[in-house]
Parts: C-alpha cells; structure tokens; sequence
C-alpha cells in the first residue's frame, strides 16, 4: 500500500450523527430557520451583519439609497437571491443608512403554504400566533403572525398567498411589538379579531384623515358656549378617544412653540383608524384653549383633511401661509360655522417623496399667533 495513503477509522456513532446533519430540509423549515436566524441577532442588525442569515446571496456594500423612503420607512435597500427547494426567491432588506429593518421574500415558484410556514415556525421553536388577517375569510389576502420565542426579538411576519391576479407569494419579516401599519385602503378589509368565533370587525371603516376630521370638529366650541376653550375636565371627558396623561395641566413654559403663552398644559396621545399622534392641550388655570396633533409616522400624500371638514359644514378659509419652503407647508385657516366659535387651525406637511407626515395646532379662540416676518397672505408670493 502507497504510504501516501492513509485509512481513517470513523466510529459508527460518528456516522449517525453526521448523517442527522446532512438530513435533507424542507423549504418551510429553511425559511423558518433565516427568521430565527435573523431574530436571534441583536437587533436592529447592520447591513454586513445581515450576510450571516443562511443561503442568502446578497449584492455588494453599500445599501442602495431611494430617492423616495419606502411606506415601512426604509430609505436604502440591498437585494438579494435565495434558493428553497429549487425555488428562486427574491430578497430585500430595507432600512436606515447604518441599520437594517424589514426583509421581504418573493417566492415566483411553487408556493410554500401558509399552514405549512407557519407549523416550521413552531418546530424551530417559535410562537406564531395570527395577529391580523382578511374581514372575509377565503377572500385571499395577507396573514400577519406575532412571533415569540426565548433568545428572539418580538416580530411579525406577513404571509401572502399567491392569486389569480399575483400568482407570487410573499413574506414580510418585521421586527417590534408593534403591528406594521396598513394603508387607508386596507383598514376595512382586514381584522385583528382572528381567533375562532371572532367576529371579525374591521381596523376601520373610515379612512385615518376622515376619523381626523371628526375629532377636529368636535372639539370646536359650540356657538353658545359662554367662553372659548374647554373646561379642562370636561375636555378629559370629550368623546375623542384621547387619553390624556393623568393629574391634569401641569406649569409649563411653551413660549417657544408658537408664540403660546400659556401657563399650563396637559400631553395625550391617541390612535385614530390606525394612525398615532401625540397631543398636547395648553390654556390657562380655567380653560384649554389650544390643541397640538404631531402624527407619529408617515402616510400617503393626497389626503385632504380640511375638505372633509368642509363636507360636515364647517367653513374652511386661509388665513396665511407660513415660510417659503420646499419640503413642508404650514398655512394658517379659519373655521367657521353657525353652531360653532371661529376657530383657527394650522396645517403643517412634511413631504418626503411620496410619503408626507402631518402636523396641527388647533386654537379654540379663534386668534391667530403673532406674525413671522416670513409668512405671507392669502394671494402674495404663491399663498
């Protein structure tokens, strides 16, 4: 025998175990496995980091960055190609410049199975439990499941089975215990009652900017109301669905923001149709006289807020118009009606592409803050 040749004896119990390694997976259990994988990371992962998920072939550094920041809020993406089972997926992740939020998977091939993704998540040792899904059942759709599981980051991940009309199916892994916001058209068509027996209501049967509408002119004084503002209890009461912080207005200096010169205030947040916004209310030891509405998050442009507020008979007129900019607006308007106080309330737009975030200052007695060399009115420079 050559002395170049050497005979390596491999105990039997070696065999089996290598064996067990080898053992062929299903395209589910893969899957399944990337979404641990990438949960068990300390997260939000960078963009090298992401190279240690299993089987993705993914395109050179840097990120791509968008002109336009995508609805999830990802302004860069990178791309990238998996194999399941002899399927070609598709992948992209998305995030910010330095991090790394959302992964997609597009599968062009036979599809996976919802029942059958859902059952390998449970066997890699992950909690999956259906957390929104379609108003009809069997009307085709998206399925989000909240995942759970010892050493993994809360997430959600979308399932949306392939249709006559889009015969791909696709996956959306979202980190945070927070559902992924729907888009206007989506909140009357799906539920986040899905257990057996629920009753299945919609998020929402009115849109997020008509739901805005609402509040705004509810919260408007009514015509024979002896003084402007609300009675601070009594604005803790309003049907608005507002929570306010508890232990009433607090001493506060809001000089800063906008000219107010209140000495109290009292902070709220609230969530109408989907959409968040923190609040504030100032005024004075009597009286809140001023409503602050940030939204939390960003939406899609053409919504016409104070045109709903016109249909429910309030008179909308502008009033004027804040600085030049080009990425944002902020005009003053006066809203007028028989059974209600004049009021005033600023709009101000943030745009970013196509996606635009929107901010409000309602003050209830119909006075308008002190003038910024800068703002124009009605009919000058453009307003």
């Amino acid at each position: 025998m050559p002395r170049w040749i050497r005979v390596v004896t491999v105990p039997c119990a070696t065999i089996g175990l290598l064996a067990a390694f080898q053992t062929p997976t299903t395209p589910e259990a893969d899957l399944a496995t990337i979404a641990r994988t990438y949960l068990g990371m300390n997260l939000p992962a960078d963009w090298r980091g992401i190279e240690g998920l299993p089987g993705i072939r993914w395109a050179p550094l840097p990120p791509t960055s968008l002109e336009n920041c995508l609805p999830d809020g990802g302004c860069y993406v990178r791309q990238g190609a998996l194999t399941l089972g002899g399927r070609t997926i598709t992948v992209v992740a998305t995030g910010a410049r330095t991090m790394v939020s959302n992964i997609y998977f597009r599968n062009g091939g036979a599809a996976l199975g919802e029942a059958k993704v859902v059952q390998a998540l449970k066997e890699a040792g992950m909690g999956a439990v259906l957390a929104r899904c379609p108003v009809r059942t069997g009307a085709g759709g998206t399925s989000w499941y909240q995942l759970t599981g010892t050493g993994i980051a809360p997430a959600y991940l979308s399932i949306q089975g392939p249709t006559s009309v889009r015969p791909t199916e696709g996956f959306v892994l979202s980190p945070g215990e927070e559902l992924p916001p729907l888009r206007p058209n989506q909140l009357a068509v799906y539920t986040e009652q899905c257990a057996p027996g629920a009753t299945r209501t919609p998020v929402s049967t009115v849109k997020p900017h008509e739901r805005l509408a609402d509040i705004i002119v509810a919260l408007l004084v009514p015509a024979g109301a002896p003084a402007a503002g609300h009675d601070w209890s009594a604005l803790g009461a309003a049907p608005t669905d507002i929570t306010w912080s508890p232990g009433g207005p607090k001493p506060a200096d809001l000089t800063t923001l906008h000219n107010d010169a209140s000495p109290l205030m009292q902070s709220g947040n609230a969530t109408w149709a989907g959409r968040k916004f923190s609040l504030m209310a100032s005024g004075t030891s009597a009286r809140a006289t001023n409503i602050y509405f940030d939204e939390q998050g960003m939406h899609p442009r053409g919504e016409h807020m104070l045109g709903v507020v016109f249909e429910k008979g309030v008179q909308v007129q502008l009033v004027r118009c804040g600085p030049v900019y080009t990425q944002s607006t902020n005009n003053w308007y006066r809203l007028t009606s028989p059974r209600t106080r004049p009021a005033l309330i600023r709009q101000s737009i943030r745009y970013d592409g196509n996606q635009v975030q929107d901010s409000y200052v309602l003050r209830l007695d119909g006075t308008l803050p002190p003038r910024d060399p800068r703002d124009r009115d009605p009919g000058v420079n453009g307003c």
